[in-house]
């Protein structure tokens, strides 16, 4: 976890069940069974909306189950809503998988969520346009849908603004973000947006 004005403040992972240190708020889902839950939390927590809320309450370095409880998630019932043929729910899976699912290691993950082919390729062009259509998504099921809004919530990441248009001359992640959430109004949670 980083914190700061400028930064990132909630990075949520998945990592085996071993120790970790007690500044570190950590979820345990059950250990056989549906992790359905749990992968549409950690696109929850892992979505630019999350991040910007989490920044509003956390003004130090730690990121603790206090401050976990506070800030709003949206709730399992959002994930019913349909964006053309898919709902949330399968949208969020299928993302979170394909960047979760990166090295073998993570088999065991991917053998839970049904998948049995090889890990994804990781291709950092590809890693930010499935960022970019959950963040679009996250901010529909947060009730976010004022443009106008979503640019102010991506202005609030300077750094990444800055490092995004220095190496692609814009800040593609927000530009990603508006298109893909006019393509899941549009009820097209598939199309291929290129800029």
């Amino acid at each position: 976890m980083r914190t700061g004005p400028n930064s990132r403040t909630m990075i949520a992972m998945l990592v085996p069940r071993i120790g970790i240190e007690h500044n570190i708020p950590a979820l345990w889902p059950k250990p056989r069974g549906d992790h359905s839950l749990s992968i549409l939390l950690l696109g929850n927590l892992n979505s630019v909306p999350y991040d910007y809320f989490a920044r509003t309450k956390i003004h130090h370095n730690h990121f603790t189950d206090t401050f976990l409880k506070q800030i709003p998630l949206v709730p399992p019932t959002a994930y019913t809503r349909s964006f053309g043929k898919q709902s949330a729910a399968d949208i969020v899976k299928a993302e979170v998988l394909a960047l979760t699912y990166t090295a073998h290691d993570m088999d065991p993950f991917a053998r839970d969520m049904g998948y049995d082919g090889a890990p994804f390729a990781w291709d950092e062009m590809d890693r930010l346009k499935r960022r970019a259509k959950l963040d679009a998504l996250y901010f529909i099921l947060y009730g976010i849908t004022n443009r106008d809004d979503v640019d102010y919530i991506y202005s609030t990441f300077p750094i990444v603004k800055a490092q995004e248009e220095k190496q692609h001359g814009r800040y593609l992640s927000r530009d990603y973000c508006l298109m893909y959430m006019n393509a899941l109004e549009a009820g097209d949670p598939d199309a291929n947006i290129v800029i």
